[in-house]
């Protein structure tokens, strides 16, 4: 945790003399400082990205990831132009300083070590799931998976804990455990990994936020990049891999 701020830190400080020095030499246009939750960062971002950049090449980005909570107080500090969070538990708060904007559901799934016996096959119930070990990273995704086990009877053993999403891919990959994931992370899986399908998946709102105040002129684009990804067709309606890739 503090390696992560300490790195957030410095990510700062290394835009703020950026900006500066672009403020000198005469620079034309501020940075579009992005951020997204680490699914997200890993999931949706880096073609939205992509995509923005390909119409304007000159744009000039930083992307920050982080938890919802920590996202919404950093635009509202004006140190963010636009964050993608969710509404996994705890939620969102309804701050009237900030403008949200629902891209669209995404459905959580298992992700297994390619030799699970279960890998290939689904969907699943969550009982079948019941004798398994967990492993989870944070809170909001550890209580998705709580008040859905309960909701079918059941109770998830969370018997691991990790630092954050590689170190819990990471436990999963060699067999320690099995985990909840967003459904928007299976198209950047490492290959040691596999994702089964639940039956009535939990589910988290995917919502950008953007300040009332000053938006960046790069925004609303980026925003319209981001929407495309929950077309019908778009990657977050993609089926989940039952095999590892």
């Amino acid at each position: 945790m503090f390696r992560h701020h300490a790195l957030a830190t410095l990510n700062d400080a290394d835009r703020a003399l950026r900006a500066v020095q672009d403020a000198r030499d005469g620079s034309l246009g501020r940075p579009l400082a992005i951020g997204a939750t680490p699914s997200l960062a890993a999931g949706i971002m880096p073609a939205a990205i992509r995509r923005l950049l390909d119409e304007d090449a000159t744009l000039r980005w930083s992307l920050v990831p982080g938890l919802s909570s920590h996202l919404h107080d950093r635009v509202i500090a004006g140190d963010l132009d636009i964050a993608v969070v969710t509404d996994a538990p705890p939620g969102l708060p309804d701050d009237p300083r900030v403008e949200r904007r629902f891209l669209g559901t995404d459905d959580m799934v298992v992700v297994l070590p390619v030799d699970h016996p279960r890998a290939g096959h689904g969907p699943v119930h969550i009982r079948t799931l019941a004798d398994q070990t967990w492993v989870e990273d944070n809170d909001g995704s550890a209580a998705l998976l709580r008040r859905h086990a309960a909701r079918a009877g059941v109770t998830a053993r969370i018997d691991l804990t990790a630092a954050d999403l590689p170190g819990k891919m990471a436990l999963v990959a060699t067999g320690h455990a099995i985990a909840l994931i967003p459904g928007v992370l299976t198209c950047a899986l490492r290959t040691d990994l596999a994702t089964l399908a639940l039956i009535d998946p939990p589910t988290r709102g995917i919502y950008t936020i953007t300040p009332r105040r000053d938006p960046h002129p790069s925004s609303a684009a980026l925003l319209d990049q981001l929407a495309t990804a929950f077309e019908p067709g778009g990657p977050t309606h993609a089926a989940p891999q039952p095999t590892g890739r």
